[in-house]
C-alpha cells in the first residue's frame, strides 16, 4: 500500500509541474514536509518531533535502506499525511488562481499563526509537566 501512496504523490507532483511550472513542484514538496512537521509538532512539540522520528540521523541518499527506519513511522498516521498533502495542494492551487505575492504573504501569515499555536499548545503541556515534578 505504501508504494501506491508514493506513486500517487509522484503523479500529483508531475501534474503540478506541468500545470504550474517546475518551481511549483519544489514549493509543493517543501510545503508538504513543513506542514507535516508542524502537524506532528502540534502534538509532540518541536524538539520531541525532531527526536522521535530521528530526523537528525537521516543521511543522504534519502532513499537508502537505513533511512527507512526513520521515514516509515512518519507516515503511520495517514490523517496527518493527508492534511499535509491538502495544504500543499491548496498553496499551489491558490497560486494558480491568485497573484503569487498574495499567496506568499497569506502562506507566511498562516505559517506564523500555526507556529504560535504549536508554542501555545506546548506551553500548556510544559506548565503541567513542571507542576507534576515540583
Amino acid at each position: 500500500m505504501q508504494k501506491w501512496f508514493v506513486a500517487l504523490a509522484l503523479a500529483v507532483l508531475i501534474v503540478i509541474g506541468f500545470a504550474a511550472g517546475p518551481m511549483s513542484v519544489v514549493v509543493a514538496f517543501l510545503s508538504f514536509w513543513v506542514t507535516l512537521y508542524l502537524v506532528w509538532a502540534y502534538e509532540l512539540g518541536f524538539k520531541d518531533t525532531w527526536a522521535r522520528y530521528g530526523l537528525h540521523r537521516i543521511k543522504p541518499p534519502f532513499w537508502a535502506d537505513e533511512n527507512k527506519a526513520w521515514f516509515l513511522p512518519i507516515f503511520d498516521d495517514r490523517l496527518k499525511v493527508v492534511k499535509a498533502a491538502a495544504v500543499s495542494l491548496l498553496i499551489v492551487a491558490f497560486s494558480l488562481m491568485l497573484p503569487v505575492s498574495v499567496v506568499r504573504i497569506a502562506t507566511l501569515i498562516v505559517l506564523a499563526w500555526y507556529v504560535s499555536e504549536v508554542y501555545r499548545a506546548q506551553k500548556a503541556t510544559d506548565q503541567l509537566d513542571r507542576a507534576r515534578f515540583n
